[in-house]
């Protein structure tokens, strides 16, 4: 369904200044060439002592962030599209967090290892307080990589306790997990695996369902198209100890069809499958909900979470039952900074925010009006946007090519630098697509704004 060859990124620290038009609305402003040139010190700076793979988002310093804006040092302002790589739910430094981050530094408490504090169970029972109510423990860690890694060994063992040759595990295409090595092998072929000599031969991957522009659940048998998939898996389903899947694939946005994902259930419960859903983008009512699963109507064996979490500190977790959480005895696997107590204490402030400033509601209606709003951009350029996806406050164009009709990466990587320069903040996913996810706490007025200055960055992308 798209193009795999996405590595057209350059190293964005050793650009030259350009000029921009100015800029100045209530919440847009760009008054300098960019890359800012009193910034191209920093830049290089940066680019003498960081390596490539880290120097590829757009040269912008960031001096602050607040609520759902990012501002340099020379006067530019940007209407915040992009979250921190969809972290920043309740806003960029949102006061009470702050203030709670404060107190607690005030304490002395900070570093604990795995020792007990308040603070950290406090933390684990409110995360268990919002999860579904077979959940019974939390299983802390620091990355979403981290979080992934520890299910991954957990869902082996819990197979193989049940059959020695259950420790097969199935994901999906372009699905993407994290950097470490379990969690990176797990994620799709088009993260780039060179490097790996011996790659895990046990585990598979299944085609995503990809709906249709028009489809609704219900237009396609999903049913038998999950049933045609798992059949062409190259082992029998009582060797299969866990699926792993991204709630919506993060790259795309893209949503799965409910059906497929009941279908999925229903198999998996059959088969005594584990059914792992990565919430590491879309926890914490990014889509609506504190969990996006919850839009499929399905159970989850294990949740992974972070990012949002915390909407600030690292911090980041696996949420299960007893009996797949506890196969690990005391020591067996330690971590020094995972639920450090400042993360804790972010995090239990975020929640709090989340909740009395009714941010799940609010990600829902004004993800409506993006998704509406992209929609109408789609309908100005329909050879360049082939569609528009998402849930809540994540979603993204899909850029295509106008002659060949092809994803087309290159043409989102030049919106996304079109847009920076328009006074919107947006970040390189290195795929053919434009993802759109600010802060839940983003006015409905910034939103629209905010998609009417993308619609300029096409159009002088197209132009020229």
């Amino acid at each position: 369904m798209h193009d795999p060859a996405t590595h057209v990124l350059s190293n964005s620290f050793l650009d030259d200044p350009q000029p921009t038009q100015r800029i100045e609305t209530r919440y847009r402003r760009i008054v300098t060439p960019l890359p800012v040139p009193e910034s191209l010190a920093i830049l290089r700076r940066g680019a003498a002592v960081l390596p490539q793979v880290n120097c590829y988002q757009p040269p912008v310093v960031w001096d602050r962030a607040e609520g759902f804006q990012v501002f340099d040092a020379w006067g530019n302002c940007w209407i915040d599209f992009t979250s921190t790589a969809v972290l920043a739910n309740a806003g960029h430094g949102h006061p009470k967090i702050r203030q709670a981050i404060i107190q607690h530094a005030h304490t002395g408490l900070l570093a604990q290892f795995s020792f007990a504090s308040e603070i950290r169970i406090q933390m684990a029972e409110k995360l268990l307080e919002l999860a579904p109510p077979h959940m019974d423990k939390v299983y802390f860690w620091t990355t979403g990589s981290e979080a992934i890694e520890s299910a991954f060994r957990m869902a082996r063992i819990y197979g193989m306790r049940q059959h020695p040759e259950k420790y097969h595990l199935i994901s999906f295409t372009d699905d993407y997990h994290g950097c470490t090595l379990g969690a990176h092998q797990l994620s799709g072929m088009t993260a780039g695996k060179p490097w790996l000599t011996h790659p895990d031969a046990a585990i598979h991957r299944l085609p995503f369902p990809w709906m249709g522009p028009s489809d609704t659940d219900g237009a396609p048998d999903w049913e038998a198209i999950f049933a045609a998939d798992i059949a062409r898996c190259p082992v029998l389903p009582e060797q299969i100890a866990a699926v792993f899947i991204e709630t919506m694939q993060g790259w795309g946005a893209l949503p799965l069809p409910s059906p497929y994902v009941r279908a999925l259930r229903k198999w998996a419960d059959h088969h005594h499958v584990l059914l792992i859903f990565d919430e590491i983008q879309t926890g914490f009512g990014r889509t609506g909900y504190w969990f996006a699963h919850q839009h499929y109507d399905v159970r989850a064996d294990l949740v992974c979470v972070g990012k949002g979490i915390s909407s600030t500190l690292p911090l980041a977790a696996v949420l299960g039952p007893t009996e797949v959480l506890d196969l690990l005895p005391p020591g067996e696997v330690t971590t020094t900074h995972a639920a450090h107590p400042l993360a804790c204490t972010a995090a239990l402030a975020n929640i709090e925010v989340i909740q009395q400033e009714g941010l799940l509601d609010a990600a829902d209606r004004l993800g409506r009006i993006i998704r509406q709003e992209l929609q109408h951009l789609q309908a100005r350029w329909p050879d360049h946007i082939s569609r528009v996806t998402g849930l809540g406050l994540l979603n993204a164009i899909h850029l295509s090519h106008p002659v060949t009709h092809r994803p087309d990466p290159r043409l989102a990587r030049d919106l996304t630098n079109a847009g920076v320069r328009r006074g919107v903040m947006l970040f390189q996913v290195n795929r053919p697509t434009v993802k759109i996810c600010p802060p839940l706490v983003i006015p409905e007025d910034a939103v629209r704004e905010g998609v009417a200055a993308l619609g300029e960055a096409l159009e002088d992308v197209v132009s020229s």
